[in-house]
């Protein structure tokens, strides 16, 4: 088994940034609400948060980091930062879920003690949604389907008799689901804290990869994105005609 040390953890996946320092005994973090600021915020908080604990980034012992699903251009940020760490300081890497994240966000922030199911969602836009369903027993998170991208209508969850929380931006689409959790948390975001959470047993366990073995989690295909960008960029401006 690998003995953990110094983690350093990221999430770029939503309108978030988040890093995380764990160095044992204690984890130090940051986050903030940074819709299309990724770029400028992630290196001066990763930077931040190793100046404070006296570390450098070579006496790290890993990198954490969400792959996805979520925002195409957080997702490519954030890798982008990730690699440029992990080949900088010849660190491996521990890549995860951002639906798991934000599962484990949830019953941390949300104290949730007793047994729940949880539906993490994004809002995938293109009338989709990204989601995947989970189990929470109080102490233990277990998955119970993948990471997914649907329509919200076609959500399907295993069967269950335990109550509901639906967390994430997805839940706007909420009269298209035919669902009725005990708790709504449409607001709440992935953290870095929690990548740790999922990391940390995980590196370990020996599940540590190198840099050039991990590939982003998308779940759309590029034909997709182009797709959408060629409408976006096509859309009429307001107040000039069509």
């Amino acid at each position: 088994m690998f003995a953990v040390k110094k983690v350093l953890a990221i999430d770029t996946t939503t309108q978030a940034c988040s890093v995380a320092l764990s160095l044992g005994n204690s984890v130090s973090s940051r986050f903030q609400l940074a819709s299309r600021e990724h770029t400028r915020l992630l290196l001066p908080m990763v930077n931040d948060l190793l100046s404070e604990a006296g570390v450098k980034l070579t006496e790290l012992d890993a990198l954490a980091f969400t792959r996805g699903p979520g925002s195409f251009t957080g997702i490519r940020i954030g890798f982008s930062v990730i690699q440029g760490l992990a080949l900088g300081g010849d660190l491996p890497v521990l890549p995860v879920s951002s639906l798991e994240t934000l599962a484990h966000t949830a019953c941390r922030q949300l104290f949730i003690e007793d047994s729940y199911r949880l539906l993490p969602m994004f809002d995938a836009r293109m009338d989709e949604v990204y989601w995947s369903v989970f189990e929470w027993n109080g102490v233990e998170l277990t998955r119970l389907t993948p990471d997914n991208l649907s329509p919200p209508e076609t959500i399907i969850l295993p069967h269950s008799r335990l109550p509901l929380a639906v967390i994430g931006d997805g839940w706007h689409y909420a009269e298209r689901i035919d669902l009725y959790p005990t708790i709504e948390a449409s607001a709440l975001l992935p953290d870095a804290r929690d990548v740790l959470t999922i990391a940390i047993p995980e590196i370990e366990n020996g599940a540590l990869m190198a840099i050039d073995e991990v590939k982003p989690l998308y779940l759309r295909d590029k034909v997709s994105w182009q797709k959408r960008k060629r409408l976006r960029e096509n859309k009429p401006i307001s107040g000039t005609g069509t």
